[in-house]
């Protein structure tokens, strides 16, 4: 035990009580430290396949829990997840399928959809190139799940160099990778000071031979009886040459938040239609209806104001202005905003999606040839964070709007009537 007189000890492979370990620290000693578990490591053949910890267990009180387990049968055998509650607001982190959320609940307000797929999908059953390039969406079912690394956005063909130098022409997947591809490293971190944030961190790697090498490093963090959560992703480029990188937040609500009359609240500079099916929304894009029986998608593409420090917010507020979710980012890291409603039958998956992108989801091509597609040189690396609130009754959503409307000032958006060739082909 003479660690605990100064030498710093590994919390994670010490048999000794966590709390005596804190209670015997320093006052400033204990500031630094962060309790982790590793849950899984590749490259140490590290897996923990049933795990948890609470407040009590840590020794530092709190009504929160982290959990993670894997699931058994079906199309969700062999995929792991965590679910960190902390006391209010839950979220269940799906590493198995590129450190996505699958779903959350706040004070028992559902956060996420209801997706006619039920359960998250083991990426061994998704073959992306199935239904030219649809294959994707036999998997999504997810609350918040990235689309990238190496594209995003509709399929269509691109150019790259194959392992002989030559240009050759690639069929690029709806929304890409990452969201398929299982975490290498898994941990649970614990700030052992006030405020107690928690949370996990995944790394999952979209590496190819003779082609990309990218490192998504992703922190999801909490606090204690907080309404929000945290998201800060790493993206590194582990080539010894340049390479390009595209990231967009896919963030998926139905009810209680998404009803008719439920509204998408904004700082909007200006805003535009994709195609001719969204034009017809256009007076009202900002407006849900009720499920629809063979409604079709209406996406519209936007560029938002910012406070002086390049902060902005988007969101969605139900009919009765007691129910909201607020995303802040930055348009210095997620410059482009994209609006996916997807009003259907609720069978069918009645949906709007809030997406911050660094462009929007077009073809890599289209993107590219529009200079919206990020170019990182080698061991370059490229921060996102967003975050994640959620508004139960009059006041919080009035002052979350308030917040919305202070970014805007007396700015009136520009509403493009139809498809505008900055935006989408």
């Amino acid at each position: 035990m003479g660690g605990l007189s100064g030498t710093p000890i590994n919390l994670l492979e010490s048999s000794f009580p966590v709390w005596l370990v804190v209670s015997e620290m320093g006052s400033s000693e204990r500031e630094m430290r962060t309790y982790s578990r590793v849950l899984m490591d590749v490259d140490r053949e590290i897996y923990v396949e049933r795990w948890s910890i609470s407040g009590d267990e840590l020794g530092i009180g709190g009504d929160w829990r982290i959990e993670k387990r894997r699931l058994y049968g079906g199309p969700s055998d062999g995929v792991d997840i965590v679910t960190v509650n902390n006391g209010a607001l839950s979220f269940t982190v799906v590493p198995t399928r590129g450190m996505g959320i699958w779903r959350g609940e706040f004070k028992g307000a559902s956060l996420g959809w209801n997706s006619p797929v039920k359960h998250p999908v083991n990426p061994c059953y998704i073959n992306l190139e199935e239904r030219r390039g649809l294959g994707w969406l036999k998997g999504f079912n997810e609350w918040i799940v990235r689309c990238g690394l190496g594209n995003f956005g509709a399929p269509g063909p691109d150019i790259v160099r194959d392992n002989m130098g030559r240009e050759i022409e690639v069929f690029l997947t709806l929304h890409g990778k990452i969201a398929n591809i299982p975490a290498s490293h898994l941990k649970v971190k614990v700030e052992l000071w006030p405020p107690f944030r928690m949370g996990v961190e995944g790394i999952v790697y979209e590496s190819s031979m003779f082609g990309s090498n990218l490192k998504l490093t992703s922190t999801i963090m909490t606090t204690p009886g907080s309404n929000s959560i945290e998201i800060l992703d790493i993206i590194e480029n582990l080539r010894s040459m340049p390479d390009e990188v595209q990231i967009l937040y896919h963030c998926n609500y139905g009810r209680p938040f998404l009803e008719e009359g439920s509204r998408f609240i904004a700082p909007i500079k200006r805003v535009a239609p994709r195609d001719e099916m969204a034009m017809k929304g256009i007076e009202s894009f900002d407006i849900f209806g009720p499920p629809e029986k063979g409604f079709v998608e209406q996406v519209y593409f936007m560029e938002l104001l910012s406070d002086k420090d390049g902060y902005t917010g988007a969101m969605l507020v139900n009919k009765s202005l007691d129910k909201a979710v607020l995303h802040t980012f930055s348009v210095k890291e997620l410059p482009y905003f994209t609006l996916w409603k997807n009003t259907a039958a609720e069978e069918d998956g009645y949906v709007v999606g809030l997406e911050p992108g660094t462009g929007f989801p077009n073809t890599k091509m289209f993107e590219r040839n529009r200079g919206r597609v990020i170019r990182l040189g080698p061991r370059e690396k490229y921060h996102v964070k967003l975050n994640i609130s959620v508004h139960l009754g009059k006041s919080s959503v009035k002052e979350a709007i308030d917040r919305i409307e202070n970014i805007r000032g007396s700015m009136k958006p520009t509403i493009y009537r139809e498809p505008t060739e900055d935006f989408s082909p």
